[in-house]
């Protein structure tokens, strides 16, 4: 979703996006309760499978090992109670700059996140060799 809001984005879709851009330009472990219901099943490439709750800490514990990450949401798409955005993220990881692209795709129930799939190519991730 650029600078524009189809038709074919909800409301919950357009906010819910909204509030994610707002999320990452200001990221914290604790804003991810803003969008994440604590009983969310999250699906995260690498990382496994686990509660809304317990992504507050996973989320604080990867901002504060990735320096100066920043993800840029570029676009989104909705259906029904499904909303995909698609972002690029980078950070310095091991002192070498990485960059990778990767989509989130949510399941929304009254505003928040219910399910989320973190899908990316995780090699982006690994030390350089």
């Amino acid at each position: 979703m650029n600078d524009r809001s189809p038709t074919y984005l909800s409301r919950a879709h357009i906010d819910f996006y909204e509030r994610f851009k707002s999320f990452w330009a200001a990221p914290t472990g604790a804003r991810v309760a803003e969008l994440i219901a604590p009983d969310a099943t999250i699906h995260f490439t690498g990382a496994g499978t686990f509660s809304g709750a317990e992504y507050i800490d996973l989320m604080q514990g990867m901002l504060d090992s990735m320096v100066e990450m920043k993800v840029t949401p570029l676009d989104c798409a909705g259906d029904g109670d499904r909303l995909y955005i698609f972002w690029k993220a980078s950070a310095l990881i091991d002192g070498s700059p990485r960059t990778w692209v990767g989509v989130d795709r949510f399941r929304l129930a009254n505003g928040m996140a219910v399910e989320e799939y973190v899908i990316f190519d995780s090699a982006a991730l690994q030390p350089a060799v």
